[in-house]
């Protein structure tokens, strides 16, 4: 397994951002030192459910103070981009970063973000779709070129340099928990992004989406990637990790809140909602505990064919020593313990002998409902 940090800097008492920016810094120069492979920075504007706006700018100030860490975005959304910009500031970070970018993409999910870009949320798959045709366009072709989609126009002939560092671009990661997302994973060799708030169910038939799509295509199953968003908190025994717990129950009702449209100056207005898991329900979806307890829940994702960890660990307004003593025992205990883990092999041909799930199979499956950092239609 490989394992990354995932960071959205979630502001809850609205402190310096420089500082919150800063401690996220040293936290990943840490992971760096304790063997994490990558990191994930989100988009996510107008609230202080997350203060990442401008997710390449920060992703190249990581890439300044860190040397090997791959970097990645978690993701960008790509409806409120323009394509070609893009393209170009891509191209640019992956060369300043030295082929070190990871472009994570996803279609956005927060009808508050995507307003205010004027972008109409049910507007947002056939945008995606189309701006990653254009990305790769983009990244891949010496000859000019024009584009004619529903919604992304280039009438004038065109040329993007400089191209990426790394050939034919950066790997594609995509965020989501759709049949759709599992689509247009297989279709352009993407690794998707789950979460273990689906739970087990979930999940499988999640990874079932995607190895019905492969072999749809006639895509090779045998290389299959899956990557899984997890809230994660590691200490010395249960009991401490489990006193953390009401930050990630912020984070979890920013979400809601957010998805709801329950703003008021900027700031999410978090509280209970229908349908909410009870601590212990909660705990059960959340990857906290002592190394041995949190090695365990990992060794169970990786039966259900995770191959990538992404550990939310800065969540709602947890104290930044928590986060590197977290990071420590990640190192030296979970990280060690689980490198040589790979999902089941027989996995991959028992989920294709099973029927490919359908959208509302996929709901059904969901052991609760998904969490707000990831796409669900």
């Amino acid at each position: 397994m490989k394992f990354g940090l995932f960071y959205e800097w979630p502001n809850p008492t609205l402190r310096n951002w420089k500082t919150l920016f800063e401690e996220g810094i040293e936290q990943l120069q840490h992971s760096e030192e304790a063997g994490f492979d990558y990191c994930l920075i989100a988009e996510h504007h107008f609230s202080n459910y997350g203060n990442s706006p401008a997710p390449l700018l920060q992703a190249l100030a990581i890439g300044e103070r860190t040397k090997n860490l791959k970097i990645a975005t978690g993701i960008l959304v790509l409806p409120i981009w323009d394509p070609l910009r893009l393209a170009e500031e891509v191209a640019v970070l992956d060369n300043l970063t030295n082929g070190r970018f990871i472009c994570g993409v996803g279609r956005g999910y927060q009808p508050h973000e995507m307003a205010r870009f004027g972008i109409p949320l049910e507007e947002s798959r056939q945008r995606t779709q189309e701006i990653v045709d254009v990305l790769v366009k983009a990244w891949t072709q010496d000859e000019s070129f024009t584009y004619d989609g529903q919604y992304i126009k280039i009438p004038h002939e065109v040329t993007v340099w400089p191209k990426p560092l790394q050939k034919p671009h950066p790997p594609f990661w995509i965020a989501g928990t759709s049949i759709e997302s599992m689509k247009l994973a297989a279709e352009w060799d993407m690794m998707p992004l789950t979460t273990g708030l689906l739970g087990g169910e979930g999940m499988r038939a999640h990874l079932g989406a995607l190895i019905h799509f492969k072999m749809s295509l006639g895509k090779p199953t045998n290389n299959i990637e899956l990557g899984m968003q997890a809230i994660t908190h590691v200490a010395d025994t249960d009991e401490e990790a489990r006193a953390q717990l009401i930050h990630a129950r912020w984070q979890n009702r920013a979400g809601r809140a957010l998805n709801r449209l329950a703003v008021k100056n900027g700031r999410v207005q978090v509280g209970p909602y229908e349908g909410e898991l009870d601590d212990a329900g909660f705990m059960e979806r959340l990857f906290f505990g002592s190394p041995e307890t949190v090695i365990e829940k990992f060794k169970q994702a990786a039966a259900l064919g995770v191959t990538h960890v992404s550990n939310w660990m800065m969540f709602g307004d947890i104290a930044h020593d928590k986060i590197m003593k977290s990071i420590q025992l990640m190192g030296e205990v979970v990280i060690p313990a689980l490198k040589d883990v790979l999902p089941p092999p027989t996995l991959v041909d028992e989920l294709a002998k099973e029927p490919p799930v359908t959208t509302e199979q996929l709901q059904a499956a969901r052991s609760s409902p998904a969490p707000s950092d990831v796409t669900t239609t």
